[in-house]
């Protein structure tokens, strides 16, 4: 049970959603200038935290989910009572992280969750019993860099540190293989549920070469909304929409229904997890040979094996599809 707070800090809890990040920009060049601060891309599950006066603890994902249970070191009690004397009733906004065997951060491994998480804290909506969501970004992270959350909770708790030089820290993170950068202008408020252009994603994509084993007509019939790919093993992946042109698909369309079959080809290796997200596309979804080859930029792979954020770099005439899918025996 939650214990008591103040009321303004409630109605706040009941409506608080995550500032968002717009871009990223084409090109992804961090933004510069004395108005810019960055942060490191975490790649972990986006969250609020609240702490009660009582140090009670509750975490909630950006679609209002409940974390506790996932992330129980993160929502701990101890967390609460080392956090509540020096921050309550508090709303922070962070993200759940888990870190691989390297250190770096593991989108997977915050997707199990477990007692391994920890909460990575680089905002505050409520600090103390006030909302300081129109404060400016410099005093909202003054609050929660004047507090040693690492210290106090035993490291399930951090304050990321922030950084004035863009283009260093965006190269830095990419020879580290990290996901990527934040810019944020140093004056910006706090806009609840917003896509800011005050905030700028910065993520570092890497290009993949994978194969067209199916594709998705577009809502009006007449278009290709996205392909279906498969990776070198023949392991259905996902399907990428994100950077398919008008023009594209017109010249596509023809050649996708060129090679079409009515199956998915014996080569594609499709699990439970796949077989299911396929069938949200209904009749929408198209079977074609395996002879079509595509970069597309990612951000990674999921704990499945899916492909994160994907956005199509080009068709890849050059190279045969064969080559990159070994028939099974």
């Amino acid at each position: 049970m939650m214990g008591p707070m103040s009321g303004d800090i409630e109605a706040l809890w009941a409506r608080a959603a995550p500032m968002l990040a717009s871009g990223p920009p084409d090109p992804i060049v961090p933004p510069s200038g004395p108005q810019w601060r960055f942060v490191v891309l975490w790649a972990g599950v986006r969250a609020l935290a609240l702490v009660h006066r009582d140090g009670a603890v509750g975490l909630r994902s950006r679609n209002r989910v409940d974390l506790n249970g996932r992330y129980p070191t993160a929502a701990s009690a101890e967390v609460g009572r080392a956090m509540a004397p020096l921050v309550a009733p508090a709303i922070l906004d962070g993200e759940c992280v888990a870190l691989d065997p390297a250190g770096r951060p593991s989108f997977p491994g915050a997707i199990r969750g477990g007692h391994e998480v920890r909460f990575v804290c680089f905002d505050v909506l409520a600090w103390r019993g006030r909302d300081v969501t129109v404060a400016g970004l410099e005093s909202r992270r003054a609050l929660v860099e004047e507090v040693d959350m690492e210290g106090r909770t035993a490291g399930a708790w951090l304050v990321p540190e922030q950084f004035t030089d863009g283009p260093g820290l965006f190269r830095a993170t990419s020879e580290q293989g990290l996901e990527g950068v934040i810019a944020k202008r140093r004056e910006s408020r706090y806009e609840q549920g917003v896509r800011s252009s005050a905030w700028v994603k910065l993520p570092h994509r890497r290009t993949v070469s994978l194969v067209v084993v199916g594709w998705v007509t577009a809502a009006s019939g007449r278009g290709v909304a996205s392909l279906v790919v498969a990776d070198a093993d023949g392991r259905l992946v996902g399907s990428v929409g994100s950077g398919m042109t008008e023009r594209l698909s017109a010249a596509l369309r023809p050649v996708l229904e060129e090679i079409r079959r009515t199956d998915a080809d014996p080569v594609v290796v499709i699990d439970a997890a796949r077989n299911a997200w396929l069938s949200r596309f209904g009749e929408r979804l198209r079977w074609v040979d395996p002879l079509l080859v595509v970069d597309v930029r990612i951000l990674g792979r999921t704990e499945s094996g899916g492909i994160r954020q994907p956005v199509l770099d080009r068709m890849r005439p050059d190279l045969d599809a064969a080559d990159l899918i070994r028939r099974r025996p």
